[in-house]
């Protein structure tokens, strides 16, 4: 499993492992391939973030990432 750590931008997550954009867009994260989305918004946000605002549910995304071989490396922060 690759670790991901869960407060991480996700520009940097993006980056990092650009497959995760494919896997986000399959969970409703749509604005992901936006052109300058990414690059702007992507910067500031974290996937619990995201989540929060596109009132995706945290453990569906959780066992998406598991199906794909990646898990958080910390517990998701309450807000």
């Amino acid at each position: 499993m690759i670790q991901l750590d869960i407060n991480a931008k996700l520009y940097d997550l993006a980056t990092e492992h650009p497959e995760i954009i494919d896997l986000m867009d399959g969970l409703g994260f749509h604005e992901i391939k936006m052109p300058g989305m990414l690059q702007t918004a992507g910067r500031m946000a974290t996937i619990p973030m995201g989540a929060k605002m596109k009132h995706i549910d945290w453990d569906k995304i959780v066992i998406a990432f598991a199906e794909a071989g990646f898990e958080f490396s910390k517990q998701k922060v309450e807000e």
